[in-house]
């Protein structure tokens, strides 16, 4: 089994999202409420958005600009560059391309997950790829909410949603993602996130955000979930 990733998060009862930032946490925490990113962690889709991205960016992207492009918010400090023309070719694509086939690993775990918690997909996104995917699949209805980017372009704005929504705080929220921009976000809201190797980006560059833990495959991340229960 993997070692979990602490920076720690529980030094002192405080989890340290950043040098001098320190976010107190209660040792008796109840998870009921998990958003999860799309890409990466529920979808299988890092080729489909790499071959993409080579295809249709005007800038040339390398591999790298592909991953540093998740570094951060994508809308604001984007790697990959698409005019208005391109971008709209790029989801239909996507769409076209997305299938149950993706989210195949998901699916069992999904559903489990959905018999004992409220989920939510918090995506950058656009929502028509996500719910074709998601509906092959069957798993569309273990949602409360399916966010993309025409819901928002910030995710911690997404968040905000389901705890207005939900009745839902960063006390009983856990958001589970691949990216480094994902983490970096929802520590700013004091989120805690659990980073999975198996999507975009890898141990190394995830541990740059501390996320509250990371974890290498489906069985890990559940175990760490049952944990917070």
């Amino acid at each position: 089994m993997a070692e979990w990733f602490n920076v720690p998060p529980w030094k002192g009862g405080v989890w340290e999202t950043a040098p001098g930032v320190q976010i107190p946490l209660s040792p008796h925490m109840k998870i009921k409420h998990i958003i999860f990113d799309f890409d990466g962690v529920i979808g299988d889709t890092f080729d489909i958005l790499l071959a993409l991205s080579y295809k249709h960016a005007s800038n040339n992207p390398t591999e790298e600009d592909f991953l540093a492009h998740h570094d951060g918010n994508v809308f604001e400090q984007p790697k990959v560059l698409l005019n208005k023309e391109s971008v709209s070719i790029f989801y239909s694509e996507y769409t076209e391309h997305i299938s149950s086939a993706h989210l195949q690993h998901a699916i069992v775990p999904i559903q489990a997950l959905a018999a004992e918690y409220a989920l939510y997909i918090n995506s950058s996104n656009r929502e028509e790829g996500l719910l074709k995917a998601l509906t092959e699949a069957q798993i569309l209805s273990c949602f409360k909410m399916v966010m993309g980017e025409e819901t928002h372009t910030s995710k911690i704005e997404k968040c905000k949603m389901v705890f207005d929504q939900h009745n839902a705080s960063t006390d009983d929220t856990l958001f589970v993602t691949d990216s480094l921009g994902d983490v970096r976000e929802t520590a700013k809201i004091g989120l805690r996130s659990i980073a999975v190797t198996f999507g975009f980006h890898n141990r190394a560059r995830l541990e740059q955000g501390k996320p509250w833990a990371i974890v290498d495959t489906w069985p890990e991340l559940m175990k760490k979930i049952a944990e917070c229960s």
